[in-house]
């Protein structure tokens, strides 16, 4: 037996050990939750006797199932049963590919990614009337994903409620762009949740089914849980209670994107009878990395008590560096990194800058360019998001899912074939009038006389090919349907004759595709389907590699679960880090500080923490002062240093900071960002988004929607003290 119990502290052997009924771990960051996790599944199994396949364990990404996976199989040893562990989408992705047909949709769905989701909304935006630059298209869609994730359906949502702005433009819009998923026989990401939920509420045999596999239910990082998924877990209950679920409620970072913390919080009341264990001891960080986290997350009022302790050495105290502004600091965190990696051995890639904005990596990789260290941005574009690797499966997309209109527009002109948009216009038309398909639409197009002879001819062309495809999928191989594909299409071609750096990289991915589909149909024995539904399903984090020397650099929303021996946090800055935008709300304010806490106990050895004292960002300068967050850091613990530029300005060290401030507001530079649907903060008002501007440069000013009570304002620039998000 490979499950060694005696490795575990008293707190993990409880949690472990537990029998049947809920059971609620209290895991602080380091203290081994998926060691617990892990070890718990393999006791079911070896000391039990419970059948693997009678297990479920969910968690949040692949790369965190495929640890656990591994984990299990390594205690395990050799056998042909295996627990399914899974995410979430995962989870309802291969559920529904079984049963939705039940709720009287094809099983043969494709999922639409968050570039798909965003073109189909602009087009129920147009068929609706609406804006673009007074309502952002990825706004509304936010919005959407919101209401589903607290699973609301259009007819649940009373729209004299809500006040006007975008959620209420979204609620509008929200039918039409389900019904657009509809006719594309689409789902998005959400609607994975939904659909699921939909399925174990209205479908008896299927909820009785799932209910007597599963006997035992893990879940892994329980605080990031939204509404929907909550209510999946209890429908996955209904005949027993033996769940486990795993999490920290200082942790909780997701809120923007629908988790809901109360999940944990009410956990006990939902279960009665739950077995509460805390796991407080860490294993990863020092003792004054602890305490600086953990002096930051207790000023929080909504969380449960508890302590994190180590048996780690004290360590190396927190350095803080006070920068004169933002490419001071990029050039003060670069040295340290090149001075760590030299003097002390440290792997770049044990390294990591955090940050709390996208927008502040710009000036890091310049100065990492400058100094040649290699380096990935994480929370940029994915490989499968690329342009070149998108269009040819929005080919593969279509030909098995030709109702899928989002895809077909992609690909009908790429490369160029002539068939343009004034054709294309026509036939959807059309379309739309008789309730058909585009892909419909351009079979008839030649003989319903839809476009013009040459047109016709072109298209006829393009649906010959489509056609030609989908005999390729039904009597070859994924392979010589992926490479026919990419040669029949011109798209090959096309990369060819332009040459370029750029041309040839992106051909090298087509190349790389190759081996992914090969891997994934040969080695893994995936059907093409469940390959398309893989790389819709694939996170950014998951492709992070640990031992290539590169040295990472992401949004601190980015980091959870990840730990490195050094981390570099910048821009700790009120109106940073707390954004600006949880200002006017303490629930905001409080997942800020916890997002602060997350990024402390990324790291094992080291940390540094920096701010500047201006700031140039979104092209307009800003002078905001050093973060709340630090005045929680005993500074006992804390090494403090600054710039030499910053001598002539008032002091600026780490001790001075005991007066609370307020974020200084936007210079007149960054007027020019206070467009029609920009999001605002006003001290008094809060939350607002501009409707209307009137006047120049110096006297510019806005009309405003807030929040009830407040309504329209209209202000000027110079005098209102606004916050631009």
């Amino acid at each position: 037996m490979l499950m060694n119990l005696e490795t575990l502290n008293p707190q993990q052997l409880e949690a472990v050990c537990h029998d049947d009924g809920p059971l609620m771990v209290v895991a602080g960051a380091g203290s081994g939750k998926t060691r617990v996790i892990t070890t718990r599944i393999a006791r079911l199994i070896q000391e039990r006797d419970v059948n693997p396949e009678r297990i479920l364990a969910i968690t949040f990404t692949n790369k965190a199932a495929a640890e656990m996976q591994e984990r299990v199989r390594r205690m395990m040893g050799h056998s042909d049963a295996s627990p399914w562990i899974s995410t979430f989408h995962s989870f309802c992705l291969r559920i529904l590919r079984r049963h939705i047909s039940a709720l009287g949709y094809p099983s043969d769905f494709a999922i639409y990614d968050a570039q798909d989701q965003l073109s189909l909304l602009k087009q129920c935006m147009k068929a609706a009337s609406l804006n673009e630059e007074a309502f952002p298209p990825k706004a509304l869609l936010n919005h959407i994903s919101g209401f589903k994730n607290d699973f609301l359906f259009p007819k649940d949502i009373d729209l004299d409620s809500l006040p006007f702005g975008n959620k209420l433009k979204a609620a509008k819009v929200y039918p039409v762009y389900q019904e657009g998923l509809r006719k594309n026989n689409a789902l998005d990401f959400d609607d994975l949740l939904v659909w699921m939920v939909r399925l174990l509420k209205e479908v008896e045999e299927v909820s009785d089914l799932y209910n007597d596999r599963f006997r035992h239910i893990l879940v892994d990082e329980f605080q990031d849980t939204n509404l929907t998924q909550y209510q999946l877990l209890k429908l996955l209950l209904r005949k027993h209670q033996n769940v486990c679920v795993v999490g920290d409620d200082d942790q909780s970072i997701y809120r923007w994107r629908g988790a809901n913390v109360e999940n944990l919080l009410h956990f006990e009341k939902d279960f009665p009878g739950t077995v509460v264990i805390k796991l407080e001891e860490n294993y990863r960080s020092t003792q004054n990395i602890l305490k600086a986290a953990g002096e930051v997350v207790k000023e929080n009022r909504n969380r449960k008590a508890k302590t994190l302790w180590t048996e780690n050495e004290s360590g190396a105290p927190i350095v803080y560096y006070r920068a004169a502004d933002e490419v001071d600091e990029a050039r003060a965190v670069t040295d340290r990194i090149v001075k760590l990696n030299q003097d002390e051995g440290i792997s770049f890639s044990h390294m990591a800058i955090l940050y709390r904005t996208n927008a502040q990596s710009r000036v890091l990789e310049d100065a990492l360019r400058r100094t040649g260290i290699q380096y990935q941005v994480f929370g940029g574009l994915k490989f499968y998001q690329r342009k070149e690797i998108k269009d040819i499966l929005s080919y593969m997309r279509v030909v098995l899912n030709p109702e899928d209109s989002v895809s077909l527009k992609r690909i009908i002109n790429v490369p160029a074939r002539g068939i343009g948009k004034t054709s294309l216009d026509k036939i959807e038309a059309w379309c739309n009038a008789e309730n058909v398909s585009l892909m419909q639409g351009l079979k008839q197009a030649e003989g319903k006389r839809l476009v013009s002879t040459a047109a016709a001819k072109k298209i006829s062309n393009f649906v010959s090919m489509m056609d030609h495809f989908e005999s390729l999928v039904q009597n070859g191989s994924p392979i010589d349907f992926l490479k026919e594909v990419i040669e029949r299409s011109g798209y090959e071609a096309m990369l060819r004759k332009d040459d370029t750096p750029e041309s040839r990289s992106r051909l090298e991915n087509l190349q790389e595709l190759y081996s992914g589909l090969e891997q994934s149909v040969d080695t893994q024995g995936n059907t093409l389907q469940e390959f398309l539904d893989s790389t819709a399903l694939v996170a950014d984090i998951d492709t992070l590699e640990d031992s290539r020397g590169i040295l990472p650099l992401m949004t601190l929303h980015t980091c959870k679960g990840l730990e490195f021996d050094a981390v570099f946090i910048i821009g700790l800055e009120d109106g940073l880090l707390p954004h600006s935008s949880s200002m006017s709300d303490p629930a905001e304010y409080e997942e800020e500080r916890r997002l602060c806490y997350v990024g402390f106990t990324r790291a094992k050895k080291m940390l540094f923490v920096s701010n500047a004292r201006r700031r140039k960002i979104y092209g307009s300068t800003f002078n905001y002062p050093p973060s709340q967050f630090l005045l929680a850091v005993p500074s006992d613990i804390m090494e403090s240093e600054r710039s030499p530029e910053n001598d002539g300005y008032a002091s600026s060290s780490y001790p001075s900071y005991g007066i609370r401030s307020e974020p200084k507001m936007a210079s007149a530079k960054s007027k020019s960002q206070y467009s029609i649907g920009a999001k605002v903060i006003h001290p008094t008002f809060g939350k607002g988004v501009v409707i209307n501007r009137t006047g120049n440069e110096d006297d510019l000013k806005l009309e405003i929607f807030f929040k009830q009570p407040h309504g329209k304002k209209k202000l000027a620039v110079n005098h209102a003290k606004l916050i631009p998000l």
